[in-house]
């Protein structure tokens, strides 16, 4: 079972990487065709080609590394031309006596009963004059426009003037480098209403219950189609009155329900588990006012040492032996595990859940925080050196502390919420994005380590598979956007960096010097390929548990 599900989610990954990155190449694409730009390649990946297959002028290619793509429009780059004067090359002729291909490769065994010819004029690229371009020529022999290289054994078919993208106007220009972005926007908006569709919209104005989380405290209390009356004594009429309510004090232990079930009234008491996001804490099931850990969250907060004292038993020697786990550069580590007792945070004194939620509530900036705990008759002092800091959880939606007996509201079908939710699912994945872009330059506790590759999204992508369908379709959508947000960024490279200078142009009259462009687009392609293989390496040693 194990093994169906791991190739599930590598399938389920390839085909959602490639649906954005598709999406993304194809709105470059129809944007060029439309325009008249020659488009020699569309691929799929980066690296070498796996599969090709030419229909028309365009080649359709896989490489690969599934991990990107890109489709080559003539005259994007500044190349030295093909043919000069003086070079030799062998000319085919079609039916009506223009050149069709220029062979190259004219010393090929093949080539040889074709005419050789020694270059004394050439234009293989034409002038606009009057609104027409000029014809193409090689010596005194005219050349078709369509017509092809033969070179290292390709054919790769020439761009006259009025197939090159440098010489469209700014509109089409625009347009053919926007149109990959814009696709993905475009998919992220399907995406997301066909996410409203699928799950539809919490009924607020309601109280029945819809959902009850597995091993949740309300599991075996509460049940669906239960309706909530009242809440310690509080009539409730609405969904948003229920988390008022029980947002009211965290603290609170012990909470009391008045249910509606088949009519009748039932009672019941249950639980919140505290959940402390900032330090990666969650207070253990049944507890009940006994400040006991559940668990620990994980990569949610940074162990820095563990240090021991026997308080119960002087005579073992070996407390550190016992409770701390050393890795290879001789440092002390530990997590939280489940029946811990807090005793204090930061020195101070801890007897209830109040003041443990105040002061981890009150660690808005995330500095290290040290908890003392009691461990089978052992007191241990854990200093968690990178709590995550308010900045950091807003971007995901999550609170410094916050508790949960796990219930949900119950959800229905809604068209028009569901259309709507197109947008709103967009500018909410972007703001996500933008916010954490701002957290990547303005805050110490995220860096560029912290930045997912490919080895990232295969995680995240089998994590939102393993959560079913909707929560798929959500990771889509957000992909997606995160595509197109990305690359309009105004670096190099990217399609954000070459509509900057459009811009540059569309402002002064003048066009940049292409060199100077094209130079800039390709220093800072090695330094992203750079930076993706730093995000891959820790991508890995994320995988392997290192980090």
């Amino acid at each position: 079972m194990g093994i169906i599900s791991g190739i599930l989610g590598i399938l389920v990954f390839l085909f959602v990487l490639s649906l954005v990155i598709i999406i993304h190449e194809l709105g470059h694409f129809i944007a060029a065709r439309k325009a008249g730009i020659l488009c020699h390649e569309f691929s799929l990946g980066m690296g070498p080609v796996v599969w090709s297959k030419k229909k028309g002028e365009t080649v359709y290619s896989i490489r690969l590394f599934p991990l990107g793509g890109f489709v080559a429009m003539a005259g994007e780059e500044l190349k030295d031309e093909v043919i000069k004067v003086g070079d030799q090359v062998r000319v085919v002729f079609n039916e009506l006596r223009n050149v069709q291909k220029l062979i190259l490769d004219h010393k090929e065994e093949k080539w040889q009963e074709y005419e050789l010819i020694t270059v004394e004029k050439i234009d293989l690229v034409g002038q606009k004059k009057d609104g027409f371009f000029t014809a193409l020529y090689i010596n005194d022999y005219a050349v078709a426009r369509n017509a092809m290289y033969v070179v290292n054994g390709k054919e790769i078919q020439l761009a006259p003037a009025d197939r090159n993208f440098n010489t469209k106007n700014k509109r089409q220009r625009f347009l053919a480098i926007f149109g990959g972005p814009f696709m993905n926007f475009v998919l992220a908006f399907f995406v997301f209403v066909l996410f409203g569709l699928v799950r539809g919209f919490p009924a607020e104005e309601s109280t029945q219950i819809g959902l009850i989380g597995e091993a949740s405290p309300a599991e075996g209390l509460i049940i669906e189609k239960d309706v909530i009356t009242q809440i310690d004594g509080v009539d409730v009429f609405t969904w948003d009155e229920i988390s008022a309510e029980l947002d009211r004090d965290l603290s609170v232990r012990f909470v009391e329900f008045r249910l509606t079930r088949n009519g009748e009234p039932v009672f019941v008491t249950i639980e919140p588990v505290i959940q402390m996001y900032g330090v990666g804490l969650y207070s253990m099931v049944g507890a009940g006012e006994d400040l006991l850990i559940g668990g620990f969250f994980g990569d949610n907060a940074r162990i820095e040492v563990c240090l021991t004292e026997n308080l119960l038993d002087p005579a073992i020697d070996d407390v550190e032996e016992l409770t701390c786990d050393i890795d290879s550069q001789g440092e002390a580590h530990s997590t939280f595990i489940e029946n811990d007792e807090i005793l204090e945070i930061d020195q101070v004194v801890v007897t209830d859940w109040a003041t443990v939620i105040s002061l981890v509530q009150s660690n808005t900036e995330g500095d290290p925080i040290e908890f003392t705990i009691l461990r089978d008759g052992i007191e241990l002092e854990i200093t968690i050196i990178e709590p995550w800091g308010e900045d950091v959880l807003n971007t995901q939606g999550l609170p410094l502390v916050d508790s949960s007996i796990g219930i949900g509201p119950t959800y229905k079908f809604h068209l028009f919420k569901s259309v709507e939710y197109g947008i709103i699912g967009i500018k909410e994945s972007s703001t996500m994005i933008f916010d954490t872009l701002a957290l990547l330059f303005g805050n110490d506790q995220v860096g560029v380590s912290d930045l997912a590759g490919p080895l990232g999204i295969y995680q995240l992508t089998s994590n939102a598979l393993s959560q079913g369908f909707v929560s798929l379709l959500g990771w889509v959508g957000l992909l997606s956007v995160n595509l197109a947000v990305i690359n309009l960024l105004p670096i190099p490279a990217l399609d954000g960096g070459r509509l900057v200078f459009l811009g540059y142009e569309v402002l002064t009259g003048h066009k940049p010097n292409q060199k100077v462009e094209n130079t800039l687009h390709y220093a800072m392609y090695l330094l992203l390929m750079s930076l993706f293989v730093f995000i891959t390496y820790n991508d890995i040693l994320r995988l392997i548990g290192i980090k």
